[in-house]
Order: structure tokens, then sequence, then C-alpha cells
């Protein structure tokens, strides 16, 4: 029986190509997609995420620490997002100004949900 269960090297490969831009987002999403991802979940602080396939995961290092803002702003937490081509460390440097802790990319169902500082939440259906 063949499982559908993304392998660290095959992850760790779609993630190295995103962040040195050799991908844009779109195309990180349908690598992720491929190698049967189906969400990730992204902690703002530490910039470590959890990728979920089906009953498996998988979670990266640390490799910064932002401290988030009390002060959520939605306004600059939208225009980040809409700044999507900015590189992942600045990207979440932005969000942690705005107040953003966390957030969900839902693969399958193109959502983004960015949680603030307070349980604010932004929804975000991605542009794909």
């Amino acid at each position: 029986m063949m499982t559908n269960k993304p392998t660290e090297k095959e992850l760790h490969e779609t993630i190295e190509r995103r962040s040195t831009g050799k991908t844009s987002f779109a195309e990180f999403l349908e690598e992720l997609h491929t190698i049967g991802i189906k969400q990730y979940d992204i902690d703002v602080a530490t910039g470590e995420a959890t990728y979920k396939a089906g009953n498996s995961e998988l979670k990266t290092e640390p490799q910064v620490n932002f401290e988030i803002s009390n002060q959520f702003d939605r306004n600059q937490a939208l225009h980040t997002i809409a700044n999507i081509t900015l590189p992942f460390l600045d990207f979440l440097r932005e969000m942690a100004n705005a107040g953003i802790a966390s957030y969900t990319v839902n693969i399958n169902e193109k959502k983004a949900v960015y949680v603030g500082i307070n349980n604010e939440q932004i929804v975000e259906t991605l542009q794909l």
C-alpha cells in the first residue's frame, strides 16, 4: 500500500527553493500540494513551521526571535500580506510588527488565517 507521506528531504528541498526565491509563493504551495502537504502553521516570533499531511506532520527549526507587537494593526498586516513577494523572514518581521502571532495556510481550501496577539483574525483567500 502506498502512503502519500512527504519525506523530510522533499519538504526541505521545497522550502529551500522558496527561501532562495527560485519559486513564487503560488509555486511553493503547488509543490507542497504535490508532496501531500495539506496545510502549514507558522509561529511568527520564531519562524518555526509545522507542515501537515494527512496523519503526519513535519516541523522546521526556529530561525529567528522576533518580538510580537502588543498593538494589533490590521492595516499594516493587510499591507504586508498584499506584499507576499517579501522574503520569508522580512515577511515575519513585518507581521510581528503588526501584532500577528501566528498564521495557518490551508492549501486545499486556498485560505490563510492570520491570528493577532489578542486572537484577532484576518482570513484571506489566496489568489493563486
